[in-house]
């Protein structure tokens, strides 16, 4: 019998390691997203049809995050995607398609962080600069310490202990009974943060480390105070869990914990504007009222900005593309909105609101598409109550393909916020979550790969249809400031 050539039986040991190893991929679940092999011939029927059969939102998804890829506000790379979405909403048949810009503050650029311990293991380990904290000029050597003080007042007893160290700020393990719930404004707890970060940096305080919030050795980002040099601000970094919680064990060991850190982000010389991108399709007996689809196209950097928003915004453009090649007009002005900042707090839409007061109550509604690439189920109602009946008969053209939540849930963290606290109906999509808050959100893992395109092509569906019978139907959802009972701060 003759002996196989090497590579054939090298080949074919591969090949049944693979099919005798216990870590086989699993097949994946089933979609969540409704077969539906037909739709009407109606307005919406052809928009569900067109962006079924002829999608280009993927496509778009993968353009910005690959080619152009994360995209903070005030850095290049936004900028060049918003010369990107111009050309886009143009070339889809936008009309008055503009920047408008609003004062921002220092751009922040990521560079290079590393962290190694000096003691116990020698470990090296991942470290993500907290965005728009200061760096730390160069590696710093200090002993870890757990700081998990809640409050000005539980920082005190750390009073002369701090000078030289590196702060764990994040305990997982916390025992104690949680602070009363605290309610006010916004400014009283910014105006706690910056008197706890003051009393760090009296201290001497070197830098702050905080777990991220994702499992699998995820790590996490969001922003500092440092777009105003103003505030006080301290080196900070995020850990992922793993590492993290290994520190916070020989620290209980109660030896010496020493670290290495260098932390190497910059920001600019001076102050930028950011801008938001603005198109608009005419309507026509009813051309001075607007419906407003948008969603941020900003992101964080430490992926590409996939699922956090190349996909709404995509969303938003691939209503302009079905309408164009539908060839239908709407009743009132289709007025697509991709905004910036709203990372660092829904800056762009902020400054949009103040912008534009004077024709706010000419909005018939606004809704928006910023939880990733999970199919659209509804859309929550800000406890507005009043208009769920105009809602559902919006949605109603998407009722088979799933959508059909109207929840009175008060959702503030996207950019339909700043409209409803100006009393205008504005609404973010309920979706599905796939791994968005799990794995994608602000972590390293937010690529096109976690892209699920039959739920995206489906959302992308429902945020038309949806924004379709908001422009013609005739009755005006209704306006004003809905009173709610006063919630905690996050």
């Amino acid at each position: 019998m003759l002996r196989p050539a090497l590579p054939l039986l090298a080949l074919a040991l591969v090949g049944t390691l693979q099919a005798q190893s216990p870590f086989a991929p699993a097949p994946p679940p089933p979609s969540p997203v409704p077969l539906v092999t037909s739709f009407p011939d109606t307005p919406s029927g052809k928009l569900l049809t067109e962006i079924r059969e002829h999608p280009g939102v993927v496509q778009r998804v993968e353009y910005l995050a690959d080619l152009i890829g994360p995209r903070l506000t005030g850095s290049d790379q936004l900028r060049r995607a918003q010369a990107w979405a111009m050309t886009e909403m143009k070339r889809l048949g936008a009309v008055n398609v503009h920047e408008e810009a609003y004062d921002f503050g220092l751009a922040w650029t990521r560079g290079v962080d590393s962290a190694r311990l000096l003691t116990q293991n020698g470990l090296r380990f991942r470290v993500d600069q907290l965005a728009w904290s200061p760096a730390t000029k160069g590696p710093i050597q200090g002993e870890v310490m757990l700081v998990d003080a809640r409050n000005l007042a539980e920082l005190q007893p750390f009073k002369g202990l701090l000078r030289g160290r590196i702060l764990l700020r994040s305990n997982p393990d916390d025992k104690r009974p949680p602070l009363g719930r605290r309610t006010g404004d916004m400014g009283a707890f910014q105006a706690e943060q910056s008197a706890m970060t003051q009393f760090l940096l009296d201290e001497g305080a070197q830098a702050v480390l905080l777990m991220s919030g994702r499992k699998n050795g995820l790590s996490f980002t969001t922003s500092g105070p440092g777009r105003d040099p103003k505030k006080p601000a301290i080196p900070t970094a995020y850990v992922p869990q793993e590492p993290y919680k290994m520190l916070l064990r020989q620290v209980a060991r109660k030896e010496p914990v020493k670290l290495e850190l260098s932390l190497g982000g910059s920001f600019s010389a001076k102050p930028v504007q950011a801008y938001n991108v603005i198109g608009e399709i005419p309507g026509s007996d009813k051309a001075t009222e607007l419906v407003i689809l948008g969603g941020h196209l900003d992101s964080w950097d430490l992926g590409t900005g996939a699922t956090d928003n190349a996909t709404g915004s995509s969303v938003a453009l691939e209503m302009l593309r079905a309408l164009q090649a539908t060839g239908l007009k709407p009743r009132r002005t289709l007025r697509v909105i991709l905004w910036s900042g709203e990372e660092e707090g829904l800056l762009g839409s902020r400054a949009y609101v103040e912008a534009h007061k004077a024709e706010l109550d000419a909005i018939q509604a606004v809704i928006v598409d910023d939880m990733g690439t999970g199919m659209v189920k509804g859309f929550d109602l800000q406890g507005r109550e009043n208009c769920r009946g105009l809602m559902a008969m919006a949605i109603a053209p998407a009722n088979d393909l799933g959508v059909r939540e109207l929840s009175l849930r008060v959702m503030n963290s996207t950019d339909h916020a700043p409209f409803d606290r100006a009393g205008v109906p504005a609404f973010a999509a309920i979706q599905e979550h796939v791994d968005y808050f799990e794995g994608t959100h602000h972590s390293q893992m937010d690529y096109p790969d976690h892209v699920q395109p039959d739920q995206l092509i489906q959302g992308a569906q429902a945020m038309a249809v949806t924004t379709w019978e908001l422009l013609n139907m005739e009755p005006r959802l209704p306006h004003g400031v809905v009173t709610r009972p006063t919630r905690p701060n996050p």
